[in-house]
Parts: structure tokens; sequence; C-alpha cells
């Protein structure tokens, strides 16, 4: 218990240091430049990531929090998700709500001196959507005129409702209206790309720094695939590069907690993500500053493992139900991860979306909330049920997980738990070194669970729910449902332009998928670090990109 009240208090000390912190802000650099606008004065930021950088190429990249500061849209990401201006310098929408006309700014520019055109962000999307280019993210597009035809290989990407009218004028037009596209305009994903470059570099394009241009406010320099450092510049054609203060930002790999800290403390880095122990041996530090993430990890099941009996198992509601009953989250996390996460009330994160009339956070009024909520009663009840109707005495279950400190720390607490509350279950763990490894183990039968994770790319519930509809690339387990696809349908389509029929659309998706268990959520992602505090301007958000560095700077 004293852990556990040690580990709370961290929360309200994190508030109060952040209200404090942003109380009155420090004065901005006076900028010094060269004769081309880049800057002199030395601004240079020190960060580390625990996995390196895979790949520069927005139509094949997994994430985009590391190719944000390079990458820019049509809009920005602002302080608490607000949309800020990015390359459209105005926006035009039909009465109807269907069709969007994006004027792009006259100084929009490449990092190599060209203009960024219209065309170059119908290029992109084309590129994206095409088959050949085996993206992950084309079901993000849905929504846009023909572009879920496109994605499923049942039409030309030439006929995706995207145009250029002249070098500045974008148009885009919508099967229905949607409540997010601004927001989901702000993602990396849909940011603009150069055609040329592309066609000159071959399969050397996005190989290296120097085989891509740049649309944000920074530029790769000194980088091949494979390295484990990188180095960004501001990017001195960028259209608002007055507000650029960096000089340069420095990135390394490094995935020892305790390497990272010590780099920290000897003034190397100018952030750290502690971990563990690490969170109650600093969290007294001014230093110290929390940051919630709409991240939920969860357990995927298996439903079409190649093991007759396993499979019987993974498909067995009761079984589902007494996992996640098994399991008290406030104990997995205080006592297992030893961090400040937050126990999950459905699949869709806290903080992330409200609804406009009311201004109920969405994860605080979903139906199921007591299927996530610890049990042992119901759990043991739920478990000797499917023990019953399966005709087994007992069962072992192999759960693949991304091999990390802090996973280690998750299953052994969950491990603890699951074989305590359930007579009978045996669990095994099996770490792999990355999640692709995961993956591929998972899909290919070698796993009955998988940890998994996903983070909301706009603020919006269906960023959680789409992926569990049926035809999702990230449904990795095979959970069906003909009703949960429908209502995930609907909210994306919203036909009716109704946002309160929409709301209530959604919560019902959600109680559907929690009530069957398709998934078990474990916790939602919140973490601790220790930032400079001379460092100021950084913009961080709980959805999309984590952390954009476009107005970062130092003062003394």
């Amino acid at each position: 218990m004293h852990q556990r009240r040690i580990l709370m208090s961290i929360v309200f000390l994190s508030v109060s240091l952040f209200i404090v912190g942003c109380t009155a802000a420090p004065e901005k650099p006076q900028q010094k430049t060269d004769d081309k606008g880049v800057m002199t004065q030395r601004q240079v930021l020190n960060i580390s990531e625990t996995k390196p950088l895979d790949t520069i190429d927005i139509s094949k990249a997994t994430g985009f929090g590391k190719l944000a500061n390079s990458t820019e849209g049509l809009y920005r990401q602002g302080e608490s998700g607000s949309i800020d201006p990015g390359l459209a310098s105005k926006t035009a929408i039909s009465n109807n709500g269907r069709r969007y006309t994006f004027t792009i700014r006259k100084n929009a520019r490449w990092s190599n001196g060209q203009a960024i055109t219209a065309q170059d962000f119908v290029y992109s999307w084309k590129r994206t959507l095409h088959s050949e280019t085996k993206s992950d993210y084309t079901d993000l597009f849905i929504g846009i005129k023909n572009a879920a035809a496109i994605a499923h290989h049942h039409m030309s990407v030439n006929r995706l409702g995207v145009k250029a009218q002249g070098k500045r004028t974008l148009v885009v037009n919508l099967e229905h209206p949607i409540i997010y596209f601004q927001s989901l305009m702000a993602y990396p994903l849909f940011a603009p790309q150069n055609a040329e470059i592309i066609k000159k570099s071959g399969s050397r394009f996005a190989s290296t720094a120097s085989n891509q241009v740049y649309s944000g406010p920074f530029k790769l320099i000194n980088w091949k695939k494979g390295d484990q450092s990188r180095t960004l510049v501001p990017n001195p054609y960028y259209w608002d590069r007055k507000h650029v203060y960096l000089s340069k930002i420095s990135i390394r790999t490094i995935s020892s907690p305790s390497r990272s800290l010590s780099l920290y403390r000897d003034q190397k880095l100018d952030s750290v993500e502690l971990i563990g122990r690490q969170i109650k041996n600093n969290f007294r530090r001014m230093d110290y500053t929390i940051r919630p993430y709409s991240m939920m990890m969860f357990l995927s099941y298996n439903f079409r493992n190649s093991t007759g009996s396993q499979r019987q198992l993974l498909n067995n509601k009761d079984f589902r139900l007494a996992l996640s009953h098994a399991i008290d989250r406030k104990k997995l996390i205080y006592d297992g991860l030893q961090n400040v996460s937050l126990a999950p009330r459905g699949f869709v994160t806290t903080g992330l979306s409200r609804e406009v009339k009311s201004g109920a956070d969405f994860a605080g009024v979903q139906r199921a909330s007591s299927t996530v909520t610890g049990s042992t009663k119901k759990a043991k009840t739920e478990w000797q049920n499917a023990l019953n109707q399966l005709n087994r005495k007992s069962a072992t279950i192999k759960i693949v997980v991304v091999n990390s400190q802090l996973n280690h720390l998750l299953a052994t607490n969950l491990k603890e738990q699951l074989e305590n509350n359930l007579p009978g279950l045996t669990i095994k763990f099996n770490f792999e070194p990355t999640t692709e490894a995961v993956t591929n183990t998972f899909k290919s039968g070698n796993a009955d669970l998988m940890i998994s994770g996903w983070g909301a790319d706009f603020s919006d519930p269906i960023s959680f729910l789409q992926i569990m509809s049926s035809r999702n690339p990230y449904n990795y387990g095979g959970w069906t449902n003909k009703e949960y696809d429908k209502l995930v349908l609907s909210a994306i389509s919203n036909s009716d332009n109704d946002a309160s029929q929409r709301w209530n659309t959604m919560l019902k998706a959600d109680e559907i998928l929690m009530k069957d268990q398709g998934v078990t959520p474990l916790y939602q992602q919140v973490h601790s670090y220790l930032v400079n505090p001379h460092l100021n301007g950084v913009v961080f958000n709980s959805t999309g990109v984590s952390a954009d560095y476009k107005g970062a700077y130092f003062v003394k």
C-alpha cells in the first residue's frame, strides 16, 4: 500500500508542476540568421529514443512520431489538440460538408527550394493508396470519394476524389461529412510528396537523408537506414522559419533506461523517460513531469489459431471474460509497471474525445466498464464455465510480446495474477525483439495471445473502434462481429451529419466489443519524464504527433 500511495501522489504533484510551469512563458531567443535565413545562434536539443528510425517514406511508415518534425501537411496539431495552419493558408468547406477546397501557401517550399503544389498532395495520396505501395494506413483515407474501393483493390487509384486546380488549389470530395476530417489532415500521412525526387532516386528513395525532401520546419541530415542516430536542422525554405528557434535536434537510439538517465544527469540529454523504480526515485524533482498519451495496451486473442483445441479456448467468451476479470489493473500498474498509467474504462482512452452538448468524456460514459474491472469472484465462475463447456481441467496459453524492460515487468505481474486467480491456467511468455516479429509470430499461429497497443491518430473514438472491424489490417486476431462492423461503418459515414446519433453509435460499438472481450484492455499509457527546465515551447499532445519541436527553444 505504501508504494501505491507514493505513485498516486505523483499524479497530483506532476499536475501542479505543469500548472506552475505554464503560468509565465519565458522570452523566446532573438534569432540570428545568415543570408539564407539559416539560424546561427546555438539552440541544440539532444534527445533519445528506444528504437531507431526505420523509414522516411510516409507512404510506408507504420508510425509518424519520428517524421512529424520534418513533415508538414495542410494543418499542424497545436496545443491541446487544436488544429493550426500548415501548408494551407485558407480552407473553404461546402454547405453539405462534402467538399473541402484548400489554398496552398504562396511561400510553401520543399527543403530543396522547389515550390510545394496542390499536385504534390494528389500524388502523395494516390501513391499511398496504390496497391503496389502496400501501405498500412490506407483505411485512414476511407471517406474520401472512392477511397474505400481503392484501398480494397476494387477500383483504380486514379478515381480518388482529390484533384489539383492549378498550382495552389486542392479540392477534396468526400462521400459523406467527416467530423474529424480537419484533425485527420494534420496527420503527417496526408502530407505532400515530391514525385520528381521519388522518380529520380528510384530504389534509393528514402534510404538516406539526401534521397528525400522535406516539407516541415526541419530537414533530416546525416542519416541512412539502419543508423542508430540522426540529426535534424532547420529547413531554410520553410514558410514559417522565423518561428523555428532550434539550430539542431540530435537524436540517438538508447535501449537502456539506466544509460539514458545517466546521460541526462550528465547534461548530455535534454529529456529522459523514466520507468519502474526510476519514477519512485525521481518524482519529487522539479524537472519531473508526466505526459498522458492516448495509447491503449491490450491483449489480442488469436481467434484463428491453427491448433483446434486452442482455437476453441480462445473463441470461448467465458474464457476471455475470465481473463479480463482476473486482472486487477491498478495492481498491474502500480505493483507491476510501477508507473502512473491509467486503468481502462473500455477500449477508448480517457481524455480523447468529449461530446459537444454534455461535455462528457467518451471513456467515462462507456457502457461496459464492468468487464475491465477486476473481480476474482466473476473470474473464477467464468473460468470454471469455460472449462466445463470445453470438457477441460486446465489450459496453457502462450503470450507473445516485444522484449523490453517495461514488458518484463508487465509480464511478471500479469502471469502472477492470472495463474493465482484462475486455478489450472498456465501462462507462458514469448519475448520477441521487435513489434514486427511479435505480429509475425502471432499471425503465424505460434502464439495464443499478443500484448499489443494502439495510439489514436486523431481525437475521435473511431480512431480506436475502427481497428477492430473485421476488414481492418490491424485486427490481427481476426475478431468479427457483424453488428459491430455496421456500427463502425455508420459512425465513419455519418451520412446524416448528426453528432449526437454518431456518439451513441460509437458507445454501442464499444459496448459490443467489451461485452464480448474481442480484445482485453490492460492500461492507458502515461509517461514520466525528466526534462531540462530551460527547454520551452514544445507542443505535446495525447493523440497524433506526441512531440512537436517547431517552436521549441532554450532560455537560461
